[in-house]
């Protein structure tokens, strides 16, 4: 397993979070429908027994510690304790690992308290992101990622809220190359874009890509598998299953051109006058299917 970065690539993606709106969300295009049927709710944890998988695991987070992901003082915009995040919070404690998880019985926990506002460019939003410092998301790189969310009671749904993100590395605001989405009153939608100019509306343009999953079921575990070639040109790929079922199979640009791209944990949302918690786990990125899925997938040759 190789996480390294190198002391001018950590610079300079942090500088972009600094200097964008910090990776937000916002509302999307229009969305195809997608292929799948809508998710069953999985409650049950992986055993962590059995064969070993086919193919190599290159990155794994499971978030084992309890506790905040950051302890440092200063509250906002600054690295993980263990280094591996971008920690974008309010105040201390709001990325929290808890004993709720989808594999070893933790997870992260990502919460805002109303009044969590102008956090990394969220302006009048609220917002508790991490950002993952290596993603590798460059031109011309193929990629198996997956990771786990679960809605708790207390998340809101009274506005919109962007909770996952492939997000560009430009100095400026616009459309995440791909994101979790959901509108008010719960409904779950992806959202892709790429081309050659960052999208900067909900409008989108010729490549515009997503599917409408459906309304949200809280208190369960939502299993996402991406297989990706990112590229700014027709060449590139992105396919989205949830639960094993394919949602997602698009062929176009998955990069804006010149950028490349980070991952991001995320509740990030409108003002909704309440609390609202996210809760993620088990972020992996892998060279095959097998390395990184927890069930078969629809459309893949076992």
């Amino acid at each position: 397993m190789n996480n390294k970065l190198t002391g001018i690539s950590i610079l300079f993606l942090l500088a972009t979070l600094a200097a964008c709106d910090g990776g937000g969300g916002g509302t999307t295009g229009s969305s195809p429908s997608g292929t799948g049927t809508p998710p069953s709710a999985t409650g049950t944890q992986p055993s962590g027994t059995g064969a070993a998988p086919s193919g190599t695991v290159e990155f794994f987070a499971t978030f084992p510690n309890p506790g905040p992901l950051r302890t440092d003082p200063d509250p906002v915009q600054e690295r993980s304790d263990d280094g591996i995040w971008f920690v974008e919070q309010k105040a201390p404690g709001r990325a929290v690992v808890v004993n709720v998880g989808r594999d070893g019985g933790t997870g992260l926990r990502l919460h805002t308290e109303p009044g969590d506002n102008n956090v990394a460019g969220s302006g009048t939003n609220e917002r508790n992101d991490v950002a993952l410092l290596v993603t590798d998301g460059v031109q011309g790189r193929e990629q198996w990622w997956a990771h786990s969310i679960l809605f708790p009671d207390d998340f809101a749904s009274g506005s919109w809220a962007t909770v996952f993100d492939f997000h560009h590395t430009g100095n400026q605001p616009g459309q995440p190359n791909f994101q979790i989405f959901v509108g008010p009153g719960g409904f779950l939608t992806f959202g892709g874009q790429g081309g050659p100019v960052v999208v900067s509306d909900a409008v989108g343009n010729q490549f515009t890509y997503g599917a409408n999953i459906g309304p949200l079921v809280k208190n369960v575990w939502y299993d996402f598998v991406y297989h990706v070639k990112w590229s700014a040109n027709s060449d590139g790929f992105f396919k989205a299953w949830i639960n094993g079922a394919l949602w997602v199979d698009h062929h176009g640009p998955t990069l804006y051109q010149g950028l490349e791209v980070y991952l991001k944990l995320a509740n990030y949302h409108g003002a909704v006058g309440q609390s609202n918690s996210v809760i993620h786990d088990r972020v992996i990125r892998g060279t095959t299917w097998q390395a990184v899925s927890l069930t078969p997938l629809e459309g893949v040759t076992p």
